[in-house]
């Protein structure tokens, strides 16, 4: 897969100076862009989209990256921005959602694994 980058939702501006630092092409995902497809957004396509009430979160997906750099990246991503963002790997069926739907996804992943581990501990 090509184009390695990060596509950041959510961040704020001391947490993109990390990717700065580490030379980790990053790309800012805006209310313009946040329902465009993943693929056309790596490849810098976007289309204009207006405001609107878009997920309260921070997301972090990962591009193009072999294990050993994503290992590295995810730790320092831990080390300086914390566990808060969600953190997920571009596949070939990802990148042709949009990245709302995505992140949408990624947020009931989420819950429903917070339950389940919920559900363990009371048992």
């Amino acid at each position: 897969m090509a184009n390695k980058m990060i596509l950041a939702y959510g961040l704020e501006q001391k947490d993109l100076e990390v990717f700065k630092m580490s030379n980790i092409e990053y790309k800012v995902i805006t209310t313009k862009i946040f329902h465009d497809n993943i693929e056309d957004i790596i490849e810098r396509s976007a289309k204009e989209e207006g405001d609107e009430s878009l997920p309260k979160e921070k997301v972090i997906l990962f591009n193009g990256f072999s294990d050993d750099e994503l290992d590295k990246i995810i730790k320092l991503v831990r080390a300086t921005i914390g566990r808060s963002p969600i953190l997920a790997v571009v596949t070939d069926t990802s990148k042709k959602w949009t990245f709302g739907y995505l992140v949408e996804h990624l947020i009931e992943e989420r819950e429903w694994y917070k339950k389940m581990q919920e559900e363990k501990g009371s048992n």
